[in-house]
């Protein structure tokens, strides 16, 4: 039975989960295009690598349920202090990943101002806003979490969808992969500029923080719950709220996105319809979401089991996830800097950065591991 003082690991898997899914979707479609023979895997693949945004944004919210809600309560000031310290790392290690891309714009000669703006990009820019504004958030939850957890979450959903309708551009414009930079960029940028990227900040972007933000509220509940069952040791009980709910979300997703003539694994996989975030999408892949973190949940209920011990890399694995995360963002710029110097083609071009890569995640997943035992030893 896990207690109160074990760690849920669940929650480090569940995000190991959602790492090994943006792997999959960054890496795999030049995996692909470099191995034909292995095309009839493509799709399957690469719709595995599209839980990748609402993993992790839902073990996003779930965290914020079981760590912060009663911290919160007890102490809101320092509190409030760790996560703006927490922010402000984000911000450092959002700052780290457009190396890279700055350093490609350089190699192939893009003064672009559009570029370079749409270059500073990505999932943590949204972390280290939502970081800035949680102890907002939890103000406001904290009065009733149930009813103002659902009413934020729905609310943040409701005015991304209006400010969509009101706050518009070109919809003709559309965001499309460039491989030599390695950039979701523009296809059209010359006259984008600042506004448009607020918009692709705040509404319109896969890493929207109005809607993302909403999901991540909705997932507090679960995690709040969670901690809650836990701590009381009655924690197999969130099978009963988890299936059900899982269930309801998948079926409403496939039914809301067959509805919009929009559902179609096809789409998915190229992600034509990632962004702006619609929330069928966003249904769809939250409920399987839930089920996976329940499987870590049952696995963790017998510790030191043949089960446990074969995720323990996943849990270590998800717990250095900021890191790992940002030094994935290295490797793809790497092939082509690769070329610079010694240009390769076929196997050897994906397995060189990849080698580096995974002796770069064995070293932060031992590093973990060492903190890890020196806990265990400290508790003991």
């Amino acid at each position: 039975m896990i207690t109160q003082k074990r760690r849920l690991t669940a929650i480090d898997k569940t995000r190991a989960f959602a790492i090994l899914c943006m792997i999959t979707i960054h890496f795999g479609p030049g995996v692909f295009d470099r191995l034909p023979s292995l095309d009839f895997l493509m799709e399957p693949v690469l719709f595995l690598g599209r839980f990748a945004t609402t993993a992790f944004i839902i073990v996003f919210g779930i965290t914020i349920g079981y760590i912060y809600i009663d911290k919160y309560i007890a102490a809101p000031g320092p509190v409030s202090k760790k996560i703006y310290a927490r922010a402000r790392l984000l911000f450092i290690y959002a700052i780290i990943i457009c190396i890279p891309n700055y350093i490609n714009l350089v190699i192939q000669g893009d003064t672009n101002p559009s570029h370079w703006l749409y270059g500073t990009y990505s999932i943590l820019n949204y972390y280290a806003i939502a970081l800035f504004t949680l102890p907002l958030w939890l103000r406001f939850l904290t009065q009733n979490l149930v009813r103002n957890s659902l009413l934020l979450g729905a609310s943040f959903w409701i005015l991304g969808y209006l400010l969509l309708q009101f706050w518009h551009f070109d919809d003709a414009l559309v965001f499309r992969r460039y491989e030599e930079l390695d950039l979701y960029l523009p296809e059209n940028p010359d006259h984008l500029g600042f506004l448009e990227y607020l918009r692709l900040t705040f509404i319109s972007g896969p890493y929207a923080y109005l809607q993302l933000s909403g999901s991540a509220i909705l997932a507090i509940l679960a995690g709040y719950f969670l901690r809650k069952l836990n701590n009381a040791g009655r924690i197999t009980e969130i099978s009963y709220y988890l299936i059900p709910i899982s269930l309801v979300l998948t079926v409403s997703g496939i039914v809301l996105g067959i509805y919009f003539q929009e559902f179609s694994i096809h789409n998915v996989v190229v992600g034509d319809i990632k962004a702006p975030p619609r929330l069928w999408y966003w249904l769809f892949f939250s409920g399987p979401t839930l089920l996976v973190l329940l499987l870590f949940v049952i696995i963790d209920l017998r510790p030191k089991s043949l089960a446990e011990r074969a995720t323990y890399p996943l849990a270590i694995f998800g717990q250095g996830s900021l890191i790992i995360y940002t030094g994935h963002s290295f490797v793809l710029p790497m092939i082509n800097w690769l070329d610079v110097i010694y240009p390769t083609e076929g196997l050897l071009r994906i397995l060189i950065p990849f080698l580096l890569f995974f002796a770069f995640c064995g070293l932060v997943m031992m590093y973990y591991h060492r903190q890890n035992q020196v806990i265990l030893t400290a508790t003991s």
